[in-house]
């Protein structure tokens, strides 16, 4: 059994330096695409729910943007949402509010979208989250790939920033040490890997995938989005362009139950490759190694090396970490690995003020509000 560890061990060293020194290779390619700006107009579509942490400075981030014609959509259900309140100091913005009720028994967030769709203009439309925050140059950037008319979907790298608490930090390092690798090494692979915190689709490409409303009982409305744009005929790549997610304040629940709920997204899109990232988690193993008799060193050396790969991703992505952040890597890893097991023995997720199961491609089954 010791061997075998070992063995799982040795492999997951070899994938995640491997993950690490891509992410690194990765990130050079933005310097390919300075200079160059993409003409077409672009939509931004922004669904808002509640007070994110510092929604106004991200939403401000948005009002100093460069290189692009652009509009901003501001999308809101609840007309009393503590959000408008903030959002209305950027008369620039479009806000919606409201659409079609039906849809808020499904996936609320494409609720929105499709409510703020059918005020668009642009020939692209980018999805933001409210907690994204930009510099003023990323989205032009990142929209240069649609120089290529077969691309018809580009996404973002995003990372943590701003966590104040220990659950933030927790989610942030889960974002650059998994998220972000796991993004680069699939974009490698030529797999589509969409995580619809930052992501443009042409008008073409969502038409010929459907629309919005193909995807308003599914629950990964990303990277569902993501397969069905490249069974179209396009192409789903990645931009090198890193854009922030800001977390201030999260408990670590909260922080464990995102992480949990991506599990079960993954697993419901595929249980072979799922299964397949328990050789990601060389730490845990390491230690399962030293419990078993083995070499109590190897967990130690492990340790050190997570903590180097984490702080290589951080420089490489511009991520603002702490030396106490790395420290933590190690507590990560065993938290993220234990989390690995949930989606085998419960398939229910709660989001957004409802509970459901997730089906095959995450399909959103037997809706309830939320207790």
């Amino acid at each position: 059994m010791t061997i075998v560890l070992m063995f799982l061990t040795a492999i997951g060293v070899v994938l995640t330096t491997l993950q690490t020194i891509l992410t690194a290779v990765f990130r050079r390619r933005r310097f390919f695409v300075r200079g160059r700006r993409f003409q077409p107009a672009v939509s931004i579509l922004k669904p808002v729910c509640g007070l994110e942490d510092e929604l106004e400075e991200n939403l401000e981030s948005f009002a100093r943007l460069q290189g692009i014609d652009y509009e901003v959509l501001v999308s809101v259900a609840d007309p009393n949402d503590p959000a408008l309140t903030v959002v209305r100091r950027f008369p620039q913005f479009r806000v919606i509010v409201g659409g079609d009720p039906e849809l808020e028994t499904g996936n609320r967030k494409v609720a929105r979208l499709i409510a703020a769709a059918k005020h668009a203009r642009g020939d692209v439309l980018l999805i933001s989250d409210a907690n994204v925050r930009v510099e003023a140059d990323d989205l032009a950037r990142t929209l240069e790939m649609f120089h290529d008319p077969k691309v018809g979907c580009v996404s973002n790298l995003f990372t943590g920033a701003g966590a104040r608490s220990f659950g933030a930090t927790i989610e942030s390092l889960h974002l650059l040490s998994f998220v972000v690798s796991g993004n680069v090494l699939a974009s490698f692979a030529g797999v589509p890997c969409v995580v619809g915190k930052s992501m443009a689709i042409s008008r073409a490409a969502l038409d010929a995938a459907g629309g919005f409303e193909r995807f308003a009982r599914v629950l990964a409305e990303d990277q569902a989005i993501g397969l069905a744009v490249k069974e179209a005929g396009f192409e789903v790549v990645l931009s090198p362009t890193v854009v922030r997610n800001v977390v201030v304040r999260r408990t670590l629940r909260r922080a464990l139950d995102r992480q949990i709920r991506w599990n079960k997204i993954r697993y419901a899109f595929s249980r072979g490759m799922y299964s397949a990232e328990f050789l990601l988690h060389p730490f845990a193993w390491a230690v399962l190694v030293a419990v078993c008799g083995g070499p109590a060193l190897l967990f130690l050396l492990v340790a050190g090396l997570r903590m180097g790969q984490i702080a290589m991703l951080a420089v490489v992505t511009d991520a603002r970490l702490l030396p106490r952040d790395v420290l933590l890597v190690p507590l990560l890893d065993l938290l993220q690995f234990g989390a690995q097991f949930v989606p085998y023995v419960d398939n229910r997720v709660t989001w957004r003020g409802y509970t459901a199961r997730i089906g095959r491609n995450t399909e959103l089954i037997e809706i309830a509000e939320a207790a």
